[in-house]
């Protein structure tokens, strides 16, 4: 069909049947308003019968309505179905009273007044049962009970009859709805009112229809239009024997007629439908099961509970167990020696109607091979009382194989990053807060701390105390893309390196991972190439310097010592002056030479107490001089130790004029000797003015001295002796109260 402006509409055949109807009830209404004549002359004698035949008609149609529904409502539960059954209950209730109270019929001697308003309120009842229904239509309620039931039966039917008895005592009294010029305004109205409700009906459903295309939505509009002419014929007649009149009655019994298909739609031709396609759906399902069945890769068996015989299986299982396909086979037969309590304990939970669900343990093959399975079981009770039991197994040993494959390797991982000699981990943001998703490594077990104690927590809590801006700066750095390095130093002068690197997935940081290395060792062992560095170029220096003023400091003291015998007294003592200084230059460049060129070591075993008494007595008329006491502590009995005398001898006596330097006005020196696990320990304390402690760990480097008149090549040389000997130099001084020089040498060193 084509409309203007070109837009073609396909029809189906219902579609157009009902335009078809349209049109022959608007011709039928047409055709008999303007032969009104001619038709209400046959009608004069036979109108009463023409009225109540179509008034039965009507309440047949009714009645049928209340038959499918009340039937079919065990079916589709459905209250608002029950309910619009009811009502039309009621409808027929008021057209049998309409008839029986028609003038002419034998049975009632009242007006037409209360004949018409009977007529009303089934229009009315229609009307609004009608409305309500599209309403509440998408509206999912149940009636509660069988009382419910009767009891909303008992209530439609009380309505009409109740009504109808008031309506008879007060027929006198009630407004007028025909007089003797037809229908009065008030019945037109209502007519109209109606008319106008099953218009809107209409266009609801219509609109309803376009989405869904189902027929009883266009029953409902064939419907509405028939009962809207019914509204319109009703109020253009003029006495009740007007062919008009008869020709409402036509189209409120087809109105009744298409209502009842609608009804028979909905609640016997879709559901028988509905259950035709549920029916085609179980044996679609059927078929993937079927072929589930007997396509899958896992064994699918069902066996009787009672005597654990097996009555059906897949070719699946047969695959997997070796067992052939009709076989008599028991489930014992499947379950390993070893397992057997353990199926006893599934079996009586099944007994007692528990489902086992991805159960993971082994059963075997025919030929006693174990196998890994995932197993699930459900225990189906039959009508008779029989439980079956529906089993399927999947074979898992690849996946079991693999899972202890990855569980191996995640151990080895774990265990590599635990030997990590540092900290390795990794960090996210959530919830505007960086937390730990990986924390591993020696030095993290070495504090006692468990990486499970800590992963999942702020990375805050690990942070050392005086650094915590520090690590939230490079960490921010971090999780904004830029990988970063920097170092930090503990409580206990520990230098630490930490790096870290941004982890980045499709362009979006994903975590950080960071490590922590403890570089105090390569700290101090880059002090001290750069101390053996300067060392060499001291070296070199120093044999130049002694090479070229040894001779010049040999031929001036020689002339000296010669100009001393012919000097008079008077310049002797210049002479002296001048001869000491000299030897003063000779001890320097002596010391130069040691540097320069070590001397052989002569190792042997020597016994540290009396080595240091000899030391000691050496010294101790030059500490009378100075006022210096000096006293011996030995703690143990010290055993050997393997040395070179004479090196450590000018260890000794370098410490011990030192610490007479440093004490102007006298004091005591006191020297203990212990042992200490593999060390013997050499302390010798002065009572001197002491080092300020941020000038400590310069002592020992060349030409770096506190003294006036000093070299630093003293303190040099013994450390450089020292540490020849595997021994520790430990230097500690308070200011005011002295310095402590602490000699460690080893015991069992024999090389």
């Amino acid at each position: 069909m084509e409309f203007a402006g070109g837009k073609t509409v396909k029809l189906d055949n219902s579609e157009i049947r009902s335009i078809i109807l349209a049109v022959v009830g608007i011709m039928m209404l047409l055709t008999v308003f303007f032969s009104a004549n001619y038709l209400n002359n046959y009608l004069v004698n036979h109108h009463l019968f023409v009225h109540t035949l179509l008034e039965l008609i009507s309440i047949a149609v009714c009645v049928s309505i209340f038959i499918y529904g009340w039937l079919t409502y065990p079916y589709n539960q459905s209250k608002l179905l029950f309910l619009i059954t009811l009502s039309f209950l009621t409808i027929a209730i008021f057209d049998v009273l309409h008839v029986m109270t028609f003038p002419g019929m034998p049975f009632f001697e009242l007006n037409l007044q209360v004949s018409a308003w009977l007529w009303m309120f089934a229009r009315w009842t229609e009307a609004i049962v009608l409305m309500f229904g599209l309403y509440a239509v998408r509206k999912k309620q149940y009636i509660a009970d069988l009382l419910e039931k009767y009891s909303l039966l008992i209530i439609f039917i009380f309505i009409p009859l109740g009504l109808s008895y008031l309506v008879s005592l007060l027929g006198d009294h009630l407004p007028l709805l025909i007089d003797s010029y037809g229908t009065t305004s008030l019945k037109i109205g209502m007519e109209y009112s109606i008319a106008t409700l099953h218009l809107l009906a209409i266009f609801y459903i219509w609109k309803q229809y376009k989405k869904e295309k189902n027929p009883y939505l266009l029953n409902l509009i064939r419907a509405c239009f028939f009962l809207i002419l019914c509204g319109i014929a009703v109020t253009m007649y003029e006495s009740r024997q007007d062919a008009i009149h008869t020709v409402a009655h036509v189209f409120k019994v087809f109105g009744y007629f298409f209502i009842m298909k609608a009804f028979y739609s909905a609640t016997i031709q879709v559901p028988l439908e509905n259950k035709k396609q549920t029916e085609k759906k179980l044996i679609d399902v059927e078929n993937e099961l079927e072929l589930l069945f007997k396509n899958t890769d896992d064994a699918i068996f069902i066996y009787q509970l009672n005597n654990k015989q097996l009555i059906q299986r897949n070719p699946a299982f047969t695959k997997m167990f070796g067992y052939g396909e009709n076989e008599p086979l028991s489930i014992d037969c499947l379950v390993p020696t070893h397992l057997r309590s353990e199926f006893d304990q599934l079996y009586s939970r099944l007994e007692n109607g528990y489902s086992i669900v991805d159960y993971k343990t082994q059963r075997q093959h025919a030929n006693q091979k174990l196998i890994d399975v995932s197993m699930t079981v459900s225990p189906m009770k039959k009508q008779d009382g029989e439980i079956l039991c529906a089993s399927i197994i999947r074979d898992i040993t690849e996946q079991r194989k693999a899972e202890e494959e990855l569980r191996e390797t995640r151990l080895e991982l774990q265990e590599t990053l635990a030997q990590h000699q540092g900290i390795i981990f990794k960090f996210k943001e959530y919830n505007g807060e960086f937390i730990y998703t990986l924390m591993e490594g020696k030095i993290l077990r070495e504090t006692g701390v468990l990486p499970k104690e800590v992963i999942g927590r702020s990375v805050q809590c690990l942070y050392p105390t005086s650094h915590n801006e520090l690590f939230d700066h490079y960490n921010q750095r971090a999780w904004e893309g830029e990988a970063v390095e920097f170092q930090f130093e503990t409580d206990d002068e520990s230098i630490y390196l930490a790096s870290l690197i941004p982890i980045i997935r499709d362009g979006q940081i994903q975590e950080v991972l960071g490590t922590i290395v403890d570089i105090t060792t390569l700290i101090k062992t880059e002090e001290l190439l750069r101390r053996s560095e300067k060392l060499s170029v001291v070296g070199e220096l120093a044999a130049g310097f002694a090479h070229e003023i040894r001779n010049p400091l040999t031929t001036i003291k020689g002339f000296l010592q010669l100009l001393k015998k012919d000097t008079d007294t008077k310049h002797n003592e210049y002479m002296s002056i001048m001869l000491n200084e000299i030897d003063r230059l000779e001890m320097i460049t002596n010391e130069f030479m040691v540097v320069a060129k070590p001397q052989v070591a002569n190792y042997q075993m020597e016994d540290l107490h009396s080595f240091t008494e000899n030391v000691i007595q050496f010294l101790q008329p030059q500490a009378l001089l100075k006022k210096v006491e000096m006293e011996l502590h030995v703690e143990d009995t010290l055993p050997l130790i393997y040395c070179d005398r004479n090196q450590l001898r000018q260890v000794f006596i370098n410490i011990y004029k030192n610490a007479m330097e440093a004490m102007p006005d006298g004091g005591t020196i006191t020297t203990k000797l212990w042992i200490n696990d593999e060390y013997i320990s050499i302390s010798i304390e002065d009572q001197g003015t002491g080092i300020p402690e941020n000038l400590i760990p310069r002592l020992g480097e060349p030409f770096y001295t506190l003294k006036e008149k000093g070299t630093g090549l003293g303190l040099m040389v013994s450390r450089k002796i020292i540490e020849s000997h595997d021994g520790i130099l430990i230097i500690k001084s308070k200011m005011n109260i002295g310095t402590t020089m602490i000699i460690n040498l080893p015991i069992n060193k024999k090389e």
